[in-house]
C-alpha cells in the first residue's frame, strides 16, 4: 500500500490565500512543508480520496499521470474536497484526450449528496460525456471493493447528519489497513464498535488536526487526536508498529510545518506534508 499526500491543508490551504495572520506570514516566509494545497490524497497510483481545487497544480508539482486513474473516493461534498470543474473537464472531450469509451469507467464513490453535486455539474456542463464516470453510493457502515482494496465506510463527525453524512474510510487490502480520518471532529462510539467487530488493526492511522491546539468541531485539534490514538489501543486496532500521522492542518494550528515537527515528535505523531509517502 502506497500513501501519498498530494494536499495537506484545510479548506483555506496554508498560508491562507487571503490571510496575513501571523502563522500564515511564517509559513510563506519557512516555506517548503509548511505550504499546503488543499486535502487530497493518492492511494498506490490510480485511486483518490477527494479531489480538490489543487488537483490541477498537484498533478504539475508531483508529475502525475491521472490519464489512469481508477477511482475516486470522497469523504464529503465540500468545496475543497469535491472540484466540479475537474470533472467537468474529464467528461469533455476536447479537455482530455484519452480513449476512455473503450476501457472501464472512472468510479465515484460518495454519500447522496456528493452525487447530487456531481449531477448538477454534468447538467450544466456543456457537451458533457457522462459515460466517463459512472456512480456509486455508499454510506455509513458500508464496505466497497475499489481495486485491490476494501473500503469500510465510517461515520464522521464533521456536519450534521441532517446536513450531510459526511464519511472517513478504513482501507485495507487483507494484509495492510490504513485509517483515513479527515474531515471529522471527535468520533462516535460507533466507530470503535465497529473496527472492534471487523478486527482491523491499521498499520498507518491519518488523522484530521486542522483545529490544533484549539477545542475540536467539525474538525479535531490536538487533544482529540490524542484521545483517538487511545481509543484505538483500548480496543487493539493499533499497536507500537502504527505510524500516526497528523494531516489536513490549518492556520487555525498557529504553527508552521517545523513548528508542529518539533511538538508531536516527542509524542509519536508524524506531520504530513505535500508530496509525503507512506508505504507499508
Amino acid at each position: 500500500m502506497k500513501i501519498t499526500y498530494l494536499g495537506t491543508g484545510a479548506a483555506e490551504g496554508m498560508p491562507a490565500t487571503f490571510c496575513a495572520c501571523p502563522v500564515c506570514l511564517r509559513s510563506l516566509k519557512e516555506g517548503g512543508k509548511s505550504l499546503r494545497m488543499r486535502s487530497c490524497t493518492l492511494l498506490d497510483d490510480d485511486i483518490l480520496i477527494d479531489m480538490g481545487p489543487d488537483i490541477h497544480a498537484q498533478k504539475l508539482r508531483f508529475g502525475l499521470r491521472l490519464d489512469g486513474l481508477r477511482a475516486i473516493v470522497y469523504t464529503h461534498s465540500h468545496e475543497d474536497h469535491q472540484n466540479l470543474y475537474a470533472l467537468q473537464n474529464l467528461c469533455t472531450a476536447s479537455c482530455s484526450v484519452h480513449p476512455w469509451e473503450q476501457e472501464a469507467p472512472i468510479t465515484l464513490y460518495g454519500n447522496p449528496w456528493v452525487h447530487r453535486r456531481v449531477y448538477e455539474a454534468l447538467a450544466q456542463g456543456e457537451r458533457m460525456l457522462a459515460s466517463r464516470i459512472r456512480f456509486q453510493e455508499v454510506g455509513p457502515w458500508q464496505t466497497f471493493p475499489v481495486g485491490k482494496y476494501t473500503f469500510h465506510a465510517l461515520r464522521a463527525n464533521h456536519r450534521p447528519i441532517a446536513v450531510e453524512d459526511c464519511l472517513i474510510s478504513a482501507i485495507t487490502d487483507g494484509e495492510k489497513a490504513l485509517l483515513y480520518a479527515n474531515d471529522t471532529g471527535e468520533l462516535s462510539p460507533e466507530v470503535d464498535e465497529y473496527l472492534k467487530k471487523a478486527g482491523l488493526r491499521f498499520d498507518v492511522v491519518s488523522m484530521d488536526c486542522a483545529r490544533g491546539l484549539l477545542p475540536g468541531d467539525g474538525h479535531m485539534g490536538w487533544a482529540e487526536c490524542l484521545r483517538l490514538r487511545k481509543r484505538l489501543t483500548a480496543i487493539g486496532a493499533v499497536d507500537e508498529h502504527t505510524r500516526f500521522i497528523l494531516n489536513h492542518l490549518s492556520h487555525m494550528n498557529d504553527m508552521t510545518h517545523a513548528e508542529w515537527e518539533a511538538f508531536a515528535a516527542p509524542h509519536g505523531f508524524q506531520v504530513a506534508w505535500d508530496g509525503l509517502t507512506v508505504s507499508c
